[in-house]
């Protein structure tokens, strides 16, 4: 007789969830390549709300159909990602495409520099304009104070 699961399906399609968002981050980010089911339902298995020391139970029992048809989206979801990576630029390397996103962002520092420059100089000038308009107020009408 199988043992009974100490999780709910609830439980299971929860961590499922949160496993799938970390491999589909890590695989945009460059950090996995490739996915193996094993891998995967150790990851499953080593959950908080699973709590199993390993991932023999989940490969039989009512859980298993589930995690079948749900590896097999997240197979063909990590695919898509991993050949968008491929067709995007394969001569181009990781530290190839950090230098190009450096040189990217360091063009937008320039430019955003040069605009605070321009505006501290504006601002200025309107300072200087006022100060004076304030003085030929001052002249005119002389001070204004309740006093």
């Amino acid at each position: 007789m199988a043992r009974t699961s100490s999780f709910s399906n609830s439980d299971l399609t929860w961590e499922c969830s949160q496993v799938k968002r970390k491999l589909l981050n890590d695989a945009k980010k460059g950090r996995i390549t490739r996915v193996s089911k094993s891998v995967v339902f150790e990851l499953i298995a080593a959950r908080p709300r699973i709590g199993l020391k390993s991932s023999r139970m989940l490969w039989a029992g009512p859980q298993r159909e589930y995690l079948e048809s749900w590896f097999v989206k997240l197979e063909g979801e990590l695919q898509l990602i991993f050949d968008s990576h491929s067709d995007a630029d394969p001569s181009q390397t990781r530290s190839e495409e950090l230098s190009k996103n450096y040189a990217l962002l360091e063009a937008k520092v320039t430019h955003l520099t040069d605009l605070v420059a321009t505006y501290r100089d504006a601002l200025e000038k309107l300072r200087i304009e006022n100060a004076k308009l304030r003085e030929l107020t001052i002249l005119r009408f002389g001070h204004i104070d309740g006093n």
